[in-house]
């Protein structure tokens, strides 16, 4: 079996090491690939590399033909910061990006496609405070409950796209809608929880005390973190699925941690290190304006896909030290 994983970054590269590891055919697409990144992931014998930009179809599509490719996992994205400084690739990276690989697969025919979406775009339905566990068929007032950042939109609308192709082109496909990413790697870490571990675990403090004054790091209520190694089985569980009926599945630990949790789990792995913070903002997590206090049902996942994630808060900051360290 021979698939294309667009994007090398930390999840690309883990999922890549997960299928290169049982002996698969992988292809690692990527606008600018670095090879001492991929490498501090897997071998990178164990993989191909291309270099390519997901918004030229005609390439991709060329790519996928070469390497005989049977199916793609879509993690290729422009995050939040870079959609700050330049908002336009939200539509030409994000959205436009997973139509080409939509059509990809239309015309090719391609076995199956995994599209990385994120559990941002809940996040504005917390205004009503839900009473249970989010699923992914939750309701939302089209209007006033719309994404509230660019990013979160761009994904809503490939989920939109995705299902169309699934339905009417008869193709299989899953959108896993990741929660929010525990890892570091020795590649860019650019994300919320990313910059907040590798604050917490003395990045650029050596031996001196920690403290944390970033809003953006900081929040009340909770948050259902995920550990980037389980978004990569994630991913591979959702190309091993014998049969994808939900379509769309949210890849969460079913389990909410708060920034207290953080600290106390930063002090337990650093004993004797001080480690304090700024006041909290009254902001919910990454600055989103909402707090909340339930995790996310993910029950279609464990049902569907027989994935169930297992690494703790702990043994995720844990895992990070080795980068922080290096």
């Amino acid at each position: 079996m021979s698939t294309l994983i667009t994007g090398a970054g930390l999840i690309g590269c883990q999922t890549a090491a997960l299928l290169a590891a049982r002996g698969e055919k992988v292809v690692l697409l990527d606008k600018a690939p670095q090879a001492q990144h991929i490498a501090s992931v897997l071998p990178l014998e164990a993989v191909r590399i291309e270099t390519g930009d997901i918004s030229d179809r005609r390439a991709l599509i060329a790519t996928l033909e070469r390497h005989e490719v049977q199916q793609v996992v879509h993690t290729a994205a422009a995050l939040s910061m870079a959609i700050r400084r330049e908002p336009a690739l939200a539509a030409d990276v994000n959205f436009m990006g997973t139509v080409h690989v939509l059509e990809a697969a239309r015309l090719l025919g391609l076995r199956r496609v995994v599209c990385a979406s994120s559990t941002t775009v809940y996040y504005p339905i917390f205004q009503r405070a839900p009473t249970a566990p989010l699923n992914e068929d939750f309701a939302f007032h089209t209007v006033s409950e719309r994404p509230s950042r660019l990013y979160a939109a761009s994904k809503l609308a490939g989920e939109f796209f995705a299902q169309h192709y699934a339905q009417t082109f008869d193709l299989s496909i899953a959108v896993l809608r990741y929660s929010a990413v525990l890892g570091l790697w020795a590649g860019p870490n650019h994300s919320v929880p990313g910059r907040l571990m590798a604050q917490l675990l003395g990045q650029g403090a050596g031996e001196g005390p920690v403290h944390i004054s970033d809003p953006l790091l900081m929040w009340r209520g909770g948050e259902d973190f995920i550990d980037a190694r389980e978004v990569a089985r994630a991913n591979v569980a959702a190309l091993d699925a014998p049969a994808l009926p939900s379509c769309v599945y949210t890849i969460a630990s079913g389990r909410m941690a708060r920034f207290d949790d953080f600290i106390e789990a930063a002090r337990q792995l650093q004993p004797g290190r001080p480690i304090g913070h700024a006041p909290l903002p009254e902001t919910g997590f990454a600055g989103f304006a909402h707090p909340r206090d339930l995790p996310f049902d993910i029950s279609r996942a464990k049902a569907e896909l027989d994935f169930e994630a297992q690494h703790d808060l702990l043994e995720s900051l844990r895992t990070a030290q080795r980068w922080v360290r290096t």
